[in-house]
This record gives C-alpha cells, structure tokens and sequence, in this order.
C-alpha cells in the first residue's frame, strides 16, 4: 500500500511539475534570443525605427523607409540550430553640419529603457540602443549630410515567411514621387511600399520609384528654400507634408516620399 502511495505521488508531483513548465513556456518572457523566432523580433524592430523617425524635426529633415532585408543566410542560433537575421533601415537626410545634432536629438527621445549610448567627435558619430527583446538599434553618420538607422533582429529561427503588411503600391502617397518622374520625363520601372506604425498610432509611408538617370533636370523646379541636402548622389527637399529623396545607385534612381511620425 505505501508503495502505491509513493508511486501515486510522485505521478502527482510529475504531473505539477509538467504543468508549470508548460505554463512558464507559454507565458513567461523569454530569456535568451534562442527562445524567440524573426518573427518575433520584426514588430520590435519597427517600433524602433518608429521612434528614431518621431525623434525627427520634419520640417529639416527628409526619412526614407526601407523593408525587411535578410543579413545572413545562415547563421547559428545554437550549435544545433540554424537560423537567420534580418534588418531594417531608415535613412536621414539632413542639412550639413546638422548630423551631430540629429543624433543627439534622436538619442534624447530614446526610452531611458532603450539604454540608449552616443559616441560624438570629429571622427566618429555612432549611437546604439537596446530596443528589447534581443533587437540592437544603430544610428550613424555615412555621408555629409546622411544618417542611417539600423534596427536589427539578431540570428533567430525563421518560422515563418518575412513579408510587409501593405501592398506593393500606395496610391494616394505617390503624387510627389510621380511630380519628380513628370518633371524627368522619365517612367518608373518599379513601385514598391513600406510602412510602419508611429508611436503615436499614425503610420509612416514611404512610397519608392526606381528608374534611371541622374535626377538633374528636378533640381532645377525645387525652391532652395525647401532644399533640405543637395549632393551628387543624393538630393531631398521638403515638399508639404511629405519629405523627397533622389538617390543615384548604379545605373538607378531611387525617388522617395515619405510622410508621417
């Protein structure tokens, strides 16, 4: 009979022990970025970048938008387990001589949870921030006049396919960019869209054209007034509410327009 009793117990006690493990697996935050998928990382990543643009004075400054890009193939989550990485980008335009200030403008209106560290000097202008959840968050001067932030997910399993909620093309936000394409006489090759959610709630657009040629001919129509960077590769100007961007890469022309935050 005392036999039945231990066996019986210790069934019991098995059957406590399982069920907190389950409990703690489904609820608890995990401890490690081995225990989370990219899924998981991509709404905090976005809600990083969401920040760094509603850090920004929209009236200096010009943002673009990037989608999900894949940094690595393959890479270890474990010995054991493969897995992949992805980031997202969002580029600054800014007047020279302002990029310091931007940063640090940007590393201000960081969480004080983000931990947010600013390196500034002659030679070196490089934030980084603790986003949460295992995402790192880069902000650094690449050019005279240009920042890039980078919100990456680190090397995490990829359960799931990575795709943008929108669609591939936003109407009712393409108007400056196809202002630019008219003026260039020119047609784009490819529409793309990419969206995020603001701190506030709003949404951030930016509607990308690709086509060719060097973009000269639009400088010309912008007042200097709305000017915001004027560069060989990289022209912005303020146009309204919505911020425009020329970038020559190769033989392409990336237009952008991007409006909230």
């Amino acid at each position: 009979m005392k036999r039945r009793w231990i066996i019986a117990g210790t069934a019991a006690w098995a059957l406590v022990v399982g069920g907190f493990a389950y409990y703690s697996s489904r609820n608890d935050p995990p401890t490690s970025r081995d225990q989370t998928t990219i899924a998981d990382g991509l709404p905090v990543v976005d809600e990083a970048l969401g920040r760094v643009a509603a850090a920004l004075d929209p009236a200096t400054s010009v943002a673009a938008l990037g989608g999900y890009t894949r940094t690595d193939n393959s890479c270890r989550v474990t010995s054991a387990r493969e897995g992949t990485r992805f980031e997202r980008v969002l580029l600054v335009y800014v007047k020279k001589d302002a990029e310091s200030a931007v940063l640090e403008r940007v590393h201000g209106a960081l969480p004080p949870a983000y931990e947010p560290h600013l390196v500034s000097g002659p030679k070196t202008n490089l934030m980084t921030a603790d986003a949460g959840h295992f995402v790192t968050l880069r902000g650094a001067v690449v050019q005279p006049g240009q920042l890039r932030f980078t919100a990456d997910t680190g090397c995490r399993v990829q359960n799931a396919a990575v795709e943008e909620a929108t669609p591939q093309s936003q109407t009712a936000n393409r108007a400056p960019v196809q202002a630019v394409l008219d003026t260039l006489k020119q047609t784009a090759s490819q529409w793309r869209t990419h969206r995020l959610t603001c701190p506030s709630g709003g949404t951030l657009w930016t509607v990308e054209a690709v086509t060719t040629g060097d973009g000269a001919a639009s400088r010309t129509t912008v007042p200097a007034t709305a000017v915001i960077l004027d560069e060989p590769k990289v022209f912005a100007f303020r146009a309204g509410e919505a911020g425009v961007a020329l970038r020559a890469d190769g033989d392409e022309l990336h237009i952008t327009s991007t409006v909230g935050c």
